[in-house]
């Protein structure tokens, strides 16, 4: 029937035709279905271009590229519909946006020759003629254009008045005028808009103002128009990595190092790419190039110590460590990693974690430690309190779907509630997480004594880091106690180390009261049966028991892969050995070495590669997905992990699990089995481990019908209520709140 045709189809059909009136109607159908229907927009101009209306050309276009700017037929299009009106500099921008997205494209070379020999750029646009022929000898319109081009000349009339222009940007920018510098090379551009060096220093300059899509826009038209110029390459690399494109990164990264292979800051910057894409054999071999020119690099120690950490070569990242520290005695950030290490890798033990994190605090807090601080805050126990949640990762992960029903339960009556936002990523969440807030406070160009300076003048009472020595952590603000109560909370599974952290929370079960103080600089605080709750972002049908149709039990790991240690694998293929046809999946296995150990270790031990199920690291809609594909979880230790152990519980699947050390990261997981009634899955030791899992493995009907369970559970555990747990928050910070108090007044209002 008719009114099941796509118009818009319909309407390509009537252009081709050259039935242009026709065409425009039905590309406004599928518009008035779908007003973002891109390919219509594009198309429709094209019609009005076609029909001699460029100015509604230039709009409707400009509205397709504004959805999509990753499509060179419209950028073409745009151009010419600019050209048509007589805005030349601008048509050679649109040409130059094209074949960045499509270099090998004709059309727009030829489209963007003719532009700049309308403004007497004859010899460039002789040479955009032969570069259309080089892609497309038969080109007729290039052979035409480029026999009547004669020999031209390489300038232009306006050409010395843009390099004038040009200087003049660079004199304002070396100044740090970049509004004068912006300006400079835009004028460059209206008189000579086929200057790489102003497209490229335009790029640069928006580079420094962090106009990340402006700049890359700029830097790639330069390397169109001067392929080898290696600053652009080495800037559109920054430009991307720091806008999150990685890929793009990587590649402008490669181009720059093909002209200069020993560049230090690109081959860092390449590496730092490649880890962050779990492409780690090539973030090590490019590591490895820096270390052999300079063995002193405490940050190429740094970067490779993460690489081989996320590679499971414990030993190996705490050596890289180790040498960053040594090299560059304020290599904080090495120090953290350190420490971060430490609690995951295998034969740590809790004394030795709490030494390394006082360590950390006489080298770092220490010195940041002055005269005793005074507060202002009215030192009234029963007043409603300011509350200070700080952490860099307010959006979508763990942290924010944590924090998210907190904040959604405070009582605002007893509780006014600030967020203090350390990251530059913000998404959905974030937005959502800033609205759950009284007031909430963007502060992640602030660095550590700023953040402290603007926490206490907002007068917070009680100060929460949510952080620890994680990435992108702040904690040494709190060194500079700007609050009277300063707390230790969440997503740091240790001491801080530090002396202006006063309390941390925690449970008796993570902390037993009279074992674990003593590993702590802060005072624990005992939340109850609860350390958090949980708020799962995915809910998926839980399937139904794969093993009963599949006809073998498939195991599953989801945690990351730097939580298994060669013992993990070790045992994990004892167990596979105890069930005869078992399958392992394991997610987050990187490509390369990493995958390749991982295969000898279980082959060592007789199992066969075709046992094992192996992914890299996947979305978490696909982590949930495959959740759906085992029939049994297994933790790894000494970090037996909880978020993951959770979200495996959600799905169904139960999970084996081993206490193994004194450690509150070798303890959380546990406490979730043992808070579900699930005491049973946690193991005593590694045939402990293996007995568990084979007994439920053989016996399926029992084990779906616990799958079926697990859920319901779950929803009614202490983990799901949340006024119940922010409730229990709220006494402790009270609490906390009252001690300072007590102690204000018994020191005679000089408590700090």
């Amino acid at each position: 029937m008719a009114d099941e045709a796509d118009p818009f189809a319909l309407g390509v059909a009537q252009h081709r035709a050259g039935r242009l009136a026709q065409a425009a109607d039905l590309y406004r159908e599928a518009l008035a279905r779908d007003p973002a229907h891109v390919d219509a927009l594009h198309f429709l101009g094209a019609v009005a271009h076609q029909q001699g209306e460029h100015g509604e050309a230039v709009a409707l276009i400009s509205r397709a590229l504004s959805l999509n700017a990753a499509n060179p037929a419209a950028q073409n299009n745009l151009g010419n519909a600019l050209a048509a009106q007589g805005k030349t500099a601008e048509a050679v921008t649109a040409y130059l946006d094209a074949l960045a997205l499509q270099p090998a494209y004709p059309d727009a070379w030829f489209n963007l020759g003719n532009a700049l020999r309308a403004i007497g750029r004859v010899g460039p646009a002789a040479a955009c003629y032969r570069r259309a022929l080089a892609i497309d000898p038969q080109h007729r319109p290039s052979q035409g254009a480029l026999a009547g081009a004669g020999a031209g000349t390489p300038g232009s009339p306006g050409e010395q008045a843009a390099s004038a222009h040009i200087d003049r940007g660079n004199a304002s920018r070396e100044q740090g005028r970049l509004d004068d510098a912006i300006a400079g090379y835009r004028q460059a551009l209206a008189l000579a808009p086929d200057h790489a060096i102003a497209h490229l220093n335009l790029g640069s300059a928006l580079l420094d103002q962090g106009r990340l899509d402006e700049a890359q826009a700029s830097l790639r038209r330069a390397i169109v128009l001067e392929p080898g110029l290696a600053e652009a390459h080495f800037n559109l690399g920054v430009a991307a990595f720091r806008a999150g494109a990685l890929g793009a990164a990587k590649a402008a990264f490669e181009r720059y190092l093909e002209s200069r292979p020993d560049d230090r800051s690109a081959l860092m910057a390449l590496a730092d790419a490649c880890y962050r894409t779990t492409a780690l054999d090539e973030a090590a071999r490019r590591l490895e190039q820096v270390l052999a020119a300079h063995p002193g690099d405490a940050a190429a120690h740094n970067l490779l110590g993460n690489v081989r950490r996320n590679q499971g070569r414990h030993a190996e990242a705490l050596a890289h460590y180790e040498a960053a520290i040594r090299h560059d005695r304020d290599s904080r950030l090495a120090f953290q990693n350190l420490l971060f290490c430490l609690m995951c890798a295998p034969g740590h033990s809790a004394a030795e974690l709490h030494e390394r994190h006082r360590e950390f605090a006489r080298r770092f807090e220490a010195p940041l430690l002055t005269a005793r601080q005074t507060h202002a805050n009215p030192p009234d126990p029963a007043r409603r309190l300011r509350i200070g949640y700080v952490s860099p990762e307010f959006r979508a992960n763990v942290v924010g779907h944590y924090i998210q029903p907190i904040l959604e339960h405070h009582d605002r009556a007893g509780f006014e509630v600030h967020g203090f936002s350390l990251g530059a990523a913000r998404d959905a969440v974030t937005g959502r997480l800033a609205s759950l807030v009284d007031q909430w406070h963007d502060v992640h160009e602030l660095g550590e004594q700023a953040l402290a300076e603007r926490i206490r003048s907002l007068g917070i009472d009680v100060l929460v880091d949510l952080c620890g020595h994680g990435p992108g952590n702040r904690i040494l603000a709190f060194a500079h106690r700007p609050a009277p109560v300063q707390v230790s909370y969440l997503d740091y599974s240790a001491t801080t180390g530090l002396d202006s952290i006063d309390y941390r929370l925690t449970t008796e079960y993570c902390d037993p009261t009279g074992t674990a103080d003593r590993y702590y600089a802060e005072k624990l605080v005992r939340l109850g049966e609860a350390y958090w709750t949980y708020n799962p972002s995915v809910r998926r049908e839980v399937t139904a028991l794969p093993a009963q149709s599949q006809g073998h039990v498939t195991f599953g790991s989801f945690n990351l892969y730097y939580r298994m240690s060669g013992e993990v694998l070790e045992l994990w293929a004892r167990l596979l050995a105890s069930v005869p046809g078992a399958r392992l999946l394991i997610v987050g296995v990187g490509e390369g070495s990493t995958r390749e150990a991982l295969l000898g270790t279980m082959a060592r031990a007789g199992v066969p590669a075709d046992r094992l199920v192996l992914h890299n690291v996947v979305s978490y809609d696909r982590y949930h997905e495959l959740m759906g594909a085992v029939d049994i979880a297994l933790g790894p230790f000494p970090y037996n992990g909880a978020t993951t152990l959770m979200d495996c519980v959600w799905n169904g699947l139960p999970v084996v699990s081993m206490q193994g050390g004194e450690t509150f990261g070798t303890r959380l997981g546990c406490s979730v089995l043992a808070q579900l009634g699930m005491s049973e899955w946690i193991a005593s030791d590694a045939d402990d481990y293996v007995r568990i899992a084979s007994r439920w493995a053989a016996d399926l009907p029992a084990l779906a019908q616990l799958r079926a369970s697990l859920r319901p559970r779950l929803e009614r555990s202490a983990l799901r209520d949340f006024p119940g747990f922010t409730r229990t928050l709220e006494r402790a910070y009270r609490s906390m709140w009252q001690a300072w108090c007590a102690a204000r007044s018994n020191d005679g209002g000089n408590a700090s």
